[in-house]
C-alpha cells in the first residue's frame, strides 16, 4: 500500500502551535487573569470597609453611651461650654457633663481610664458637641438652647469610616441617637 504524499506533508506542517495562536491565548488569559484580579481587590476592598464600619460603629455606640450617661451641664458649676479648669487632662475619667467631649480626639481609640481598645488601633474618635436651635435641630446656635447635638465621628487614617449623631436635651436622660451614616469613599 501506498502512502499518500500530500497528507504526509500536511501532518508534518501541523505539528505545533503558531507563533499567532500562542499570542492570542497568552492574550486571552493575560486578560481574564487582569479581570480576577480587579474583582478580588474589589472584594477585598469591600470586606475591608466593612470591618472596619462595623468596628466603627462599636465604638461610637460605646462613646454615645458613655456620654449618656452624664448631665448636659457641669453640676458643680456653671462653668460655660467646654472643658472647665479641673477637667482637662489625658484622659476622659475627669469630663463629667455632655459638652466637656467637645473637641475631644482620642487616637487610638481608648476607655475612658485611657487603656487603648485592644483590636481598635487602627481608629481614631473624634466627639463634636454643639448648640442646636429650638426651632430646627440642624442649625447650629452660637449660645445655650437646653440641647445638644452630639456627633462622634470614627477614622482611619483620614478616611471617614463613620458618623453618629445624638441629641440630648436638658429634660432627657440619655441621648437619643437619630442618624448613623457612613463614608463610601
Amino acid at each position: 500500500m501506498k502512502s499518500i504524499p500530500w497528507i504526509r506533508q500536511i501532518s508534518r506542517k501541523r505539528q505545533g502551535l503558531s507563533q499567532v495562536e500562542v499570542a492570542v491565548s497568552t492574550l486571552i488569559v493575560g486578560t481574564l487573569m487582569v479581570a480576577s484580579l480587579t474583582v478580588i481587590s474589589a472584594s477585598r476592598r469591600s470586606q475591608i470597609f466593612e470591618s472596619n464600619r462595623v468596628r466603627g460603629l462599636a465604638i461610637a455606640n460605646a462613646m454615645m453611651s458613655e456620654i449618656a450617661q452624664l448631665p448636659l451641664r457641669d453640676p458643680a458649676c456653671d462653668c460655660g461650654f467646654g472643658l472647665g479648669d479641673s477637667e482637662s487632662g489625658p484622659t476622659r475619667s475627669g469630663l463629667d457633663d455632655v459638652d466637656d467631649y467637645r473637641g475631644w480626639d482620642d487616637s487610638p481609640a481608648k476607655t475612658k481610664s485611657g487603656v487603648a481598645l485592644t483590636g481598635y488601633s487602627d481608629l481614631r474618635r473624634r466627639i463634636e458637641v454643639d448648640h442646636v436651635t429650638t426651632a430646627d435641630w440642624g442649625t447650629t446656635s452660637g449660645s445655650y438652647t437646653g440641647i445638644y447635638r452630639v456627633t462622634v465621628i470614627v477614622l482611619t487614617g483620614t478616611k471617614e469610616v463613620c458618623r453618629l449623631v445624638g441629641y440630648r436635651t436638658s429634660g432627657s436622660r440619655g441621648t437619643t441617637v437619630i442618624s448613623e451614616t457612613n463614608s463610601l469613599n
